[in-house]
């Protein structure tokens, strides 16, 4: 989904983060990598904004061009068990 970030000229940047937040996306990810998380980041946050604008310009109501409703499958996510108990 995110292979095409690492071909990308990068730019440094510092940024404060939560650590905890942080912690649980290099955990969610399997990833050591700060840069690489903060990318997909990035590029889900771009995704996700240009969607909402995508919707917002066709509010008029819904048409054949506007997607329909996605069902949610959540099986696939890294569950707690002991805190689900």
């Amino acid at each position: 989904m995110f292979s095409r970030i690492s071909k990308v000229t990068k730019q440094k940047v510092s940024a404060t983060v939560s650590p905890d937040r942080l912690r649980q996306a290099l955990e969610l990810t399997d990833n050591e990598n700060v840069s690489e998380v903060i990318d997909q980041a990035l590029e889900a946050l771009v995704e996700r904004e240009l969607e909402r604008r995508w919707l917002e310009g066709h509010a008029d109501g819904p048409g054949d061009d506007l997607p329909g409703q996605v069902a949610v499958n959540l099986a696939h996510l890294p569950w707690d068990e002991e805190a689900n108990r």
